[in-house]
């Protein structure tokens, strides 16, 4: 069993880890541990930016085997036009500057935003109670019509009204990210999510590897 830190951007992030990829992680020998970004400073969590994500898992590697990330590409504070891995080549050569012991470590910034990982199943929003029964076919049919215009949830853009969490408040106004965002994800499961987000598949491959080869 190796411990794997994983530095998140807040607490539906943290909530994800715990419920959802840290059970599944478990089965391949990887026990998940969130940290919210800034943990320890004051207002932690949130307001995501290079230099404190290097140094939380700088921070991570002095206490477990492993490190990586979940955190947001859309609003990432110090963006710069940069694309998602640019920015984890970014951070994963500042922390081999300060971590040169050799441990995996993986900055993974999720394209565009976590809500992107919800458009995998459209159907598992049936799971929404304060969604009305005579709207939910209707809804339903608006997110898979929005999943099915992109080659997969993770191309879905980031304009200032279309990014992955504008585009579900503006159909479901009641969508709450930290009440809704889990049971939507715990409902698609990690499989579903996996086989529609490339860029979350490879990630987690990445960890589910760190169980049995630390290589």
């Amino acid at each position: 069993m190796i411990e794997l830190a994983i530095v998140v951007e807040g607490q539906t992030e943290e909530r994800f880890v715990k419920d959802v990829l840290g059970p599944h992680l478990l089965e391949h020998g990887v026990d998940a541990v969130p940290i919210l970004i800034g943990s320890g400073r004051p207002q932690g969590g949130g307001n995501v930016n290079v230099d404190d994500l290097a140094n939380d898992l700088c921070n991570a590697l002095d206490q477990v085997g492993a490190a990586t990330s979940l955190v947001d590409l859309y609003e990432f504070a110090d963006r710069r036009g940069r694309t998602a891995k640019r920015l984890e080549k970014v951070v994963r050569r500042k922390v081999m500057k300060r971590h040169d012991a050799g441990l995996p470590v993986r900055p993974h910034v999720q394209v565009y935003e976590f809500e992107s990982l919800l458009f995998s199943d459209p159907e598992a929003f049936r799971i929404i109670r304060t969604i009305p029964r005579r709207m939910e076919d209707e809804i339903i049919e608006k997110l898979r019509r929005i999943r099915n215009t992109f080659p997969n949830p993770e191309d879905i853009n980031d304009g200032e009204h279309s990014a992955p969490s504008k585009r579900l408040k503006s159909i479901v106004p009641s969508y709450s990210k930290r009440i809704h965002g889990i049971q939507v994800a715990r409902k698609t499961g990690i499989r579903k999510i996996s086989d529609e987000c490339r860029q979350f598949r490879k990630w987690l491959n990445w960890m589910e590897r760190l169980g049995g080869d630390r290589a």
